[in-house]
């Protein structure tokens, strides 16, 4: 899946699920806990991976990591931000460090 089609489907299901009945609509706040439980939940992977070998999962890892991502989405949503276009600018960031690294050698 591209990320422009992740982020129309996370905006579509949580806009769904914001309108159901008994549930409170996502704000700041509450995709921040999600997006920090995510953040947990992959250290523990990592951990494993370490010290817990028998209990690190990849497959676990690609799930928790795929939910970390659907979180930044929901949250720039929440904040009106364009993150395809956050994204590339992080990415001519990286770019131009690059080629000032090269150009230092």
């Amino acid at each position: 899946m591209n990320i422009n089609k992740f982020q129309e489907e996370v905006i579509r299901t949580f806009s769904e699920m914001d309108k159901m009945p008994n549930r409170k609509e996502h704000t700041g706040q509450s995709a921040v806990i999600h997006l920090v439980e995510e953040v947990g939940e992959i250290a523990r992977q990592i951990t494993n991976e370490y010290h817990r070998p028998e209990k690190f999962s990849k497959e676990n890892l690609g799930e928790e990591l795929a939910d970390l991502m659907m979180f930044i989405v929901l949250l720039a949503k929440i904040y009106n931000i364009n993150i395809s276009e956050e994204m590339q600018k992080s990415i001519d960031k990286v770019d131009n460090k690059l080629k000032e690294m090269k150009s230092k050698k």
